[in-house]
């Protein structure tokens, strides 16, 4: 897989821990550059979706959920790793649990092997 695609992962977290854990861990296990921004700076969420991404990891906040990206980026696959039950339509089902990091790195790389 090419480590220097124009379009990046990008991550959207509330907890900064588990945003730059997971960030590099996806970076780690792929190659691929992941832009991990907080959901609270609304200013480089905007920066962070205009790179039309591919992935968009997020965790819900107030005014960022599926739907809002959903508007947002289109075309992204999004993978919700809130702490909650994902909302319906989302590419993980959970069973109240947020997705392990393994499968994650699963979808992420699903959707660069079809570029």
């Amino acid at each position: 897989m090419p480590d220097n695609l124009a379009t990046p992962v990008v991550l959207l977290y509330v907890h900064p821990l588990l945003g730059q854990g997971l960030a590099q861990h996806v970076h780690l296990a792929t190659g691929l550059d992941v832009v991990a921004i907080s959901a609270a700076d609304a200013a480089a969420v905007s920066h962070a979706l205009e790179l039309h991404p591919r992935v968009v990891i997020f965790e819900r906040s107030p005014g960022l959920d599926e739907s809002t990206l959903r508007c947002l980026v289109a075309d992204a696959m999004l993978i919700d790793v809130s702490d909650a039950v994902a909302p319906a339509g989302s590419l993980i089902p959970t069973q109240g649990q947020p997705p392990q990091p393994e499968v994650i790195v699963a979808l992420v790389d699903r959707a660069y092997a079809t570029c």
